[in-house]
């Protein structure tokens, strides 16, 4: 797992670093320049003259360290400063003198040159982690200026990406590469900010190895490491009972679809048996679409959806199960909401809790502490919007706030669909930078809930599931995009190379 850190773990991380390690900021500073110069010198030899706009304070300090380094180097660093001497921070003005001690060229300037240029490389230092917020004129009219550049470099992450939520500003620097100090920042790899931070390099500025003592929760971008070394192969004498068994309570009438990619999702990522809920007047369909799975009609007196007439019957099968699956394509009907709350109740196997599967919480959102047993829930922005009744741009405000608000530690598991996906059990949390806007097309979530609930009935634990499911998830989208496209991609097509993908870990 590769660690990313919030903005307030990277402060902490840094005070750590001085008040605890004895490590001065200046050095932090020198290091990160140096880090800076060695990525421009391994990866652009040729570019010997490098400009270098710096702001007011740490970062503003990185850059014009990096200045000092490539003068070892023998490039030439041309920096402008948006800032008079006066105001810079203390560790940015030290490095602000020995650039002018060691004759680099600083030019203080209130605009970018009209005549410069910029077809070589330049390194953005104005703005850190710190920024929030729209940038002001005068910062934007360096950020347009950088932005012209052939190659860009940001130093830890691009001026005018919110570090916390990945929201950029009118004018936001786009970044070719970025060079994060001792991590990513969340910021840089959540969309849209993500798109803004180019290519992400990590490096090593000193910084201690305390990561499990910052406050917060704790994220990782998922490996394929990670899921190589925790799916085991099947046992050579499973049967499809031991392989496990999966429950599913989906679809409604003019949503059957649902209940179909859910069931196939499960059995397509190697559980051994499904059992599908299906009202009766459409038992029709759902029999001649699931083929490889069970079916058990319910009751239905020809409406079309299920009701709390149906609980008993439902919780009849409940034991059989390993892993029960509640929500896709349920319908909002007052009936089927009142069910929902009877089993949420009731039932003591884990779940997992998709699209209409919400509906009981969005009129209550404590509802969720009534929930018996542990479980995964999967929203995707909208939904986890309604959950809070927010509006989805207030949400994206706070998003990972928002997933701590309704993750219960040590006993739920919640997916936040989006791009990327972010997964979090409380304490630990999980970026999944697989997938593409191809996903963004009806049933594709109901294929993962079916993928979730198939790993915790094959016996991995409710955050192991949620993990390898949506990265392989991820994965299949990325690999099929590519035979048909990103816009032509359904749902669909995800489950062949779901069972593909797999193939990868059965060595």
């Amino acid at each position: 797992m590769n660690t990313v850190l919030m903005k307030s773990q990277a402060y902490d991380l840094d005070e750590m670093a001085i008040k605890i390690d004895g490590i001065s900021s200046k050095d932090l500073m020198r290091q990160a320049g140096k880090k800076i110069a060695d990525f421009i010198k391994k990866n652009f030899p040729k570019s010997k003259t490098i400009t270098i706009v710096a702001g007011k304070g740490n970062n503003g300090g990185d850059g014009l360290s990096a200045a000092l380094h490539l003068k070892k180097y023998n490039y030439s660093a041309a920096v402008f400063s948006l800032y008079d001497k006066d105001i810079l921070s203390k560790d940015c003005l030290y490095f602000y003198n020995k650039c002018v001690k060691n004759s680099i060229s600083i030019t203080h300037v209130s605009s970018p040159p009209l005549m410069y240029d910029l077809s070589g490389f330049v390194v953005d230092s104005i703005l850190g982690i710190g920024f929030k917020g729209e940038l002001n004129d005068n910062v934007r009219k360096w950020t347009n200026w950088i932005n012209s550049f052939s190659v860009v470099l940001s130093c830890d992450i691009p001026t005018g990406i919110d570090s916390d939520t990945g929201k950029i500003s009118i004018d936001s620097v786009k970044a070719d590469y970025t060079i994060a100090m001792g991590f990513p920042k969340i910021g840089s790899i959540i969309e849209p900010g993500k798109s803004y931070s180019g290519q992400i390099n990590s490096v090593d500025i000193g910084f201690p190895n305390k990561i499990n003592q910052l406050n917060g929760i704790k994220w990782n971008i998922i490996t394929n490491e990670y899921i190589k070394n925790t799916l085991k192969p099947l046992k050579r004498d499973t049967h499809k009972y031991k392989q496990g068994k999966v429950l599913i309570l989906a679809g409604s009438d003019g949503m059957t679809g649902a209940a179909y990619l859910a069931t196939m999702g499960a059995l397509r990522s190697g559980c051994g048996i499904t059992k599908t809920f299906t009202p009766k007047s459409l038992r029709t369909i759902y029999e001649r679409k699931i083929t490889e799975g069970m079916t058990i009609t319910c009751e239905d007196n020809g409406i079309g959806y299920f009701s709390e007439n149906n609980f008993s019957q439902i919780m009849d099968h409940v034991e059989w199960a390993d892993a029960i699956l509640i929500g896709p394509g349920l319908g909002k009907n007052v009936a089927t909401v009142e069910l929902l709350k009877m089993l949420y109740k009731s039932i003591n196997k884990p779940l997992v809790i998709d699209a209409d599967g919400f509906s009981p919480f969005y009129e209550d959102i404590s509802f969720i502490n009534k929930i018996k047993n542990k479980h995964v829930m999967t929203p995707h922005i909208g939904e986890l919007s309604n959950l809070f009744d927010v509006k989805s741009e207030e949400l994206k405000n706070d998003l990972i706030g928002y997933i701590e608000k309704i993750t219960i530690p040590e006993f739920s598991v919640v997916v936040a669909k989006g791009a990327p996906s972010l997964i979090s059990d409380g304490k630990y949390g999980y970026i999944n930078t697989r997938g593409n806007p191809g996903l963004a097309t009806a049933g594709t979530g109901d294929v993962l809930s079916g993928v979730i609930a198939s790993f915790i009935s094959q016996g991995y634990n409710i955050l192991e599931s949620t993990i390898i499911s949506t990265y392989i998830h991820g994965y299949a989208a990325d690999k099929k995009s590519h035979s048909i496209s990103e816009r032509g991609m359904i749902a669909s097509d995800l489950l062949i190379e779901i069972g593909k993908k797999l193939s990868d870990y059965e060595l």
